[in-house]
């Protein structure tokens, strides 16, 4: 039985300025990402469209300038209030997510993350991850509304990677739901929930991962992570990350979740947690399952712990 272990750390993540792309579809030839290499083709597949807050929060550093900062000398801080899991094996995920909107600042973004990730065996290994979840990023769409995404890494998030199909790598089925699309049903803190089921999954056949997804309903197949597109993710990943995020003004902080802290009986949860073996069953997570909780700030965003029913709640910052 795993100990849960509580790590409240309360810091200032800034992010450098970065020139977002615009909304081109690359097309992806399958064939060639089935060929590749990991030191040839794949190196190809690199893109100046990465995203630094996701390499922060990875590394947990401490704070870098953002070039066109705005908010009290420049600071835009990011919160994260998290669920960990440590393995030396995991092969897939599903979890179902209630989604939120609202306006914010277009140097904000709030959202959910379900990330998987390969960290390497020692300290100085070069983490391979999968990001899928939900997000309003003014930044990215150049609107306040919530959008479904995708990321990937194969360096910790420094070179290679992109959002949804800004770059070669995610591979979406034909007429399927795409990345960065728009959703327009989201829940009422004082109503009706509308959910978003994530189920990714390493295929044992072909070895990518594969993507499902379920709008109110049981998620379908929409696209894969190809294994060349990895090195250690491509055989098995041993961490996966379950969090709220956002990156707010501390003069006025944006709503993480459905604006309410944890505790708070109109609080944001991910439920019906589920890891995937390696044959493809799936077992609820509960309380007994090894995690740990990480927090910045507990006062203002915060986590519960995980149930016996394989939920738990986060947010803030209202009580």
């Amino acid at each position: 039985m795993g100990k849960v272990v509580l790590y409240v750390m309360l810091s200032s993540i800034f992010v450098f300025a970065h020139n977002i792309l615009g909304s081109r579809v690359y097309s992806v030839n399958q064939e060639k990402l089935d060929r590749a290499s990991l030191g040839d083709d794949v190196d190809g597949l690199t893109s100046p469209n990465v995203d630094p807050f996701l390499y922060m929060i990875m590394n947990r550093s401490d704070a870098v300038q953002r070039s066109n900062d705005t908010d009290g000398g420049g600071a835009v801080p990011l919160f994260v209030a998290a669920q960990i899991m440590d393995s030396q094996s995991f092969y897939g995920i599903e979890v179902t997510s209630d989604m939120y909107g609202f306006s914010i600042d277009q140097d904000e973004k709030s959202g959910v993350i379900v990330q998987i990730n390969n960290r390497g065996y020692n300290p100085f290994s070069i983490v391979n991850g999968i990001v899928v979840g939900w997000h309003v990023d003014p930044r990215l769409y150049g609107d306040s509304k919530t959008h479904f995404f995708v990321y990937w890494t194969r360096d910790s998030y420094r070179t290679t990677g992109c959002y949804n199909l800004k770059c070669p790598g995610y591979v979406p089925e034909d007429n399927v739901t795409f990345p960065g699309v728009t959703i327009d049903s989201v829940s009422d803190p004082d109503g009706v929930k509308r959910t978003i089921i994530f189920k990714v999954f390493k295929e044992s056949t072909t070895g990518d991962w594969l993507l499902h997804l379920g709008f109110d309903s049981e998620p379908y197949l929409i696209g894969r992570f190809p294994k060349t597109l990895f090195t250690t993710l491509s055989d098995k990943a041993n961490e996966i990350r379950l969090y709220g995020f956002v990156e707010t003004h501390t003069t006025h902080l944006a709503p993480m979740g459905s604006g309410f802290l944890s505790n708070n009986k109109k609080a944001a949860s991910l439920s019906n947690i589920q890891l995937i073996d390696q044959n493809g069953q799936a077992s609820k997570v509960t309380e007994h399952t090894p995690y740990y909780t990480y927090m910045m700030d507990q006062a203002k965003y915060s986590v519960s712990p995980i149930s016996p029913e394989g939920t738990f709640t986060y947010g803030g910052p209202l009580e």
